[in-house]
């Protein structure tokens, strides 16, 4: 038997069996979703500005990906700083990947800054609410497994559920301020 760089049927049916078998060993889902949301982010950015598409899709991706960067970025600080004295390398990791996160939110946004430029306000309430929806649906249906880090599940599903509310308590009252003005 030798390694080939070119992997045969077997070779792909098994890893795919085992990441079946395995999901949250291999990949997770918030891997699959920031993946989803950049290449979305791409794919947007190729239709023309002027599209009538991009008034209803930009403006919420956008706002999907500045919360996914920020509560990364939150999420990865809140466990390096709670846990580096006693596990060094894993709070290591887990920033990293968060830093990562980030990144890949802020060039998911860098390239929808184009088609999200001169929209009204109602349009980013209304974005800032699709995001809160979506988000408040990943944490509670496919809660990532990084939020059970070193048994903490519960305080990091409360506050990233308290910190959707809050962007859901902003949206209702800059909606109703917009309400006011008309």
């Amino acid at each position: 038997m030798h390694a080939s760089l070119v992997p045969t049927a077997n070779d792909l049916a098994g890893l795919l069996g085992y990441v079946l078998g395995n999901p949250y060993l291999f990949i997770s889902s918030s891997t699959v979703m920031t993946t989803g949301l950049v290449l979305g982010a791409v794919a947007v950015s190729m239709v023309p500005r002027s599209a009538p598409i991009m008034r209803i899709v930009a403006p919420p991706l956008a706002m999907l990906l500045v919360y996914f960067g920020a509560g990364s970025m939150v999420l990865a600080t809140e466990i390096f700083v709670r846990f580096h004295d006693s596990i060094p390398d894993a709070t290591e990791t887990q920033f990293v990947s968060g830093v990562g996160h980030f990144l890949e939110a802020a060039a998911g946004i860098a390239v929808l800054t184009p088609h999200v430029r001169a929209r009204s306000r109602l349009t980013w309430i209304v974005a800032n609410a699709v995001a809160v929806g979506y988000w408040a649906a990943h944490v509670v249906v496919l809660t990532p497994p990084w939020f059970a880090f070193q048994g903490q599940l519960e305080v990091i599903r409360a506050a990233a559920l308290g910190a959707l509310a809050a962007g859901a308590l902003v949206s209702a009252f800059f909606w109703r301020t917009a309400l006011r003005r008309r």
